[in-house]
């Protein structure tokens, strides 16, 4: 779930920096390719979001189901990753500034990779679960 809020968090500063930010005389938002990315982005969060909740049900359920709950943890920590990838992206140089939230997101979702189950670990659970 810390994935998804740090993708969240990519999406929002995406949109509130693209309104601010002009190239042309004009909002970056309102280039198609922005649009573009937001709209990816927002579409990965709700993804990830569902397999979540997917997940907590059937725990709730006391159904179990280790290859869901890992493809829930890899699937949202690697749409964290290309989230704030996106974010640093449309931020251009400024979001390498350690000042800046993105710059700081980017190591947060790396994190969120590597902790708890690298997303190796968690595809080797899903497949084993798969091929049985």
């Amino acid at each position: 779930a810390q994935a998804v809020g740090v993708a969240r968090a990519a999406l929002e500063e995406s949109i509130r920096h693209t309104k601010e930010r002009h190239q042309f005389g004009v909002p970056l938002a309102s280039f198609q390719v922005t649009q573009f990315k937001i709209a990816e982005m927002a579409t990965w969060i709700r993804a990830a979001r569902n397999l979540y909740y997917e997940a907590a049900w059937f725990v709730d359920q006391g159904k179990v189901d280790h290859a869901l709950i890992a493809m829930a943890k890899w699937f949202s920590a690697e749409i964290s990753v290309r989230c704030v990838d996106e974010a640093v992206q449309m931020y251009g140089g400024y979001g390498y500034i350690d000042e800046f939230k993105v710059n700081r997101l980017y190591r947060a979702a790396k994190l969120l990779e590597i902790y708890e189950g690298t997303k190796e670990i968690e595809k080797t659970i899903i497949a084993r679960s798969i091929l049985g």
